[in-house]
């Protein structure tokens, strides 16, 4: 419990010294029917600071570089976030946040991180195509939106659906142990980020929030240790907002695995129908 608290407590310290939102373009190639395109998205830390400051940190380290959008459902979401590099996705893989509460809705455009249940978000994330408010309750926090160039994402490859084994498309599993190989050779249409770039000035604070046992990593991808824990008026109301966050956790009923969206195995079991009413299911995440 101490070592959760001193994560939440760093990470609303690193959203309060940088809320304002950061907008990225995203580029990516091999879009439905052949060609490029860009859209861009902005990331809001006062939705979700501990979600804000994973995907800042993922974009310092040019971690989505050539990843696939391996899970594209019509009318769904399309998902991302499983690195190409077998050795690169299995140390991710251990990188778990935790969760942010819900202050936004899992609208059209908005990006959320995936999950296998309570405090496993790692680095994959899902774009909702439509109106997915169900995922709401169930612990998904939007942490930004598209705010330009949503037609490209509408174009993200979809012909191979569901992952397998409910659908036809990739094995996360496989994916994860074979990587880019695997999915060039086997699904060689999917869309793919070129790369993710900050437009303007990038967040001034960068940090890693991973959950269990070990160290906090607190330094930047440059290598300079850039401390999180600020004294006087922020650093006390990062730690009541802490104690609030870690109360109304308590008092909360825990979540059913089976009816969360599911992140590293995200997978449904039911049919598409069956996942809008329940939320992704899956070994792993949405």
């Amino acid at each position: 419990m101490a070592q959760r608290l001193l994560l939440t407590v760093a990470a609303l310290t690193a959203a309060a010294a940088a809320d304002t939102a950061t907008q990225y373009l995203f580029e990516v190639e091999n879009l439905d029917g052949g060609g490029t395109g860009q859209f861009t998205v902005e990331v809001h830390p006062e939705w979700a600071p501990i979600g804000a400051a994973r995907f800042t940190e993922l974009v310092q380290q040019n971690f989505f570089t050539d990843v696939r959008f391996f899970r594209v459902v019509k009318g769904f979401m399309a998902q991302f976030g499983i690195h190409g590099d077998p050795s690169t996705a299995a140390a991710w893989r251990d990188k778990k946040i935790q969760d942010d509460p819900n202050k936004e809705h899992n609208t059209r455009g908005r990006l959320t991180f995936a999950m296998a249940g309570p405090g496993t978000r790692t680095s994959q994330i899902f774009i909702n195509f439509g109106d997915n408010k169900f995922l709401d309750s169930q612990g998904f926090s939007p942490f930004a939106e598209v705010t330009q160039g949503m037609d490209i994402v509408d174009k993200l490859y979809n012909g191979y659906g569901e992952g397998a084994p409910s659908g036809h498309g990739p094995s996360q599993g496989q994916l994860q142990s074979e990587g880019n190989t695997y999915l060039k050779a086997s699904f060689p249409k999917l869309t793919y980020i070129k790369k993710v770039t900050v437009i303007g000035d990038a967040p001034a604070v960068e940090a890693k929030f991973a959950v269990g046992e070990g160290d906090i990593d607190t330094s930047n991808s440059a290598g300079s240790g850039v401390p999180l824990f600020v004294t006087g008026s922020l650093g006390m109301f990062a730690l009541v907002v802490c104690f609030w966050v870690a109360t109304s956790r308590m008092r909360s009923t825990s979540r059913d695995d089976a009816e969360a969206v599911r992140g590293e195995e995200m997978h449904s079991p039911g049919s598409i129908a069956g996942n809008r009413k329940r939320g992704y299911n899956g070994d792993d995440n949405l």
